[in-house]
């Protein structure tokens, strides 16, 4: 495997590769198996940089890691794009009506097409609907661009720059978004 945006044909289950290419991003629940792509994200050094993750998990790691989750595990949702996993977004802090978004894509060859954009909506849509969330926010590494980008798009407001985090082997300041129930306004980008 190696990382990388892969070309394929309409319809052959492969992933699509162009923004604003129409993708079929779809959210599921975590299933036995998914340990898997889990495995070959952390084969990508850029994704566990950025994400960070550790380097070269074992599938028996990442499914650790999914059963500590615990009674939080439920708020995981898996990222498909027509099929294949990509990655996963998750409500973590879930309590009083309010939420922290996380949205992590796996292949990092995905990155800027537009898949982590449909993924938040999604999670968005869940999070006032079904679960009945009235605020949810989000923490950025300011140097991470496209995250920074993310959360504008998905109508999330930029509300304090406070705290620190490990960003790419660096400490670096941490942005806060937050989004309230009935505000929701989903940013396009040019050309979409």
């Amino acid at each position: 495997w190696a990382p990388g945006p892969r070309r394929v044909t309409p319809g052959s289950g492969g992933l699509a590769c162009r923004y604003p290419a129409r993708m079929q991003v779809t959210l599921r629940e975590w299933q036995t198996g998914d340990e898997a792509a889990a495995v070959r994200w952390s084969r990508d050094w850029a994704f566990c940089r950025a994400n960070g993750w550790t380097p070269e998990l074992s599938a028996q790691q990442v499914r650790e890691w999914w059963r500590e989750r615990g009674e939080q595990a439920k708020y995981l949702r898996m990222i498909e794009v027509d099929g294949g996993l990509v990655g996963y977004a998750e409500w973590q802090d879930v309590q009083g009506g309010e939420a922290e978004l996380g949205i992590a894509i796996g292949d990092s060859g995905l990155w800027g097409q537009g898949v982590g954009t449909q993924a938040g909506k999604q999670m968005l849509a869940w999070a006032f609907g079904e679960l009945g969330l009235r605020r949810v926010w989000a923490e950025v590494h300011e140097p991470n661009a496209r995250s920074l980008a993310l959360m504008r798009r998905l109508g999330l407001r930029e509300v304090s720059k406070n705290g620190t985090g490990e960003y790419q082997g660096a400490v670096v300041p941490m942005v806060q978004f937050e989004l309230l129930c009935g505000k929701v306004r989903i940013n396009r980008p040019a050309g979409e």
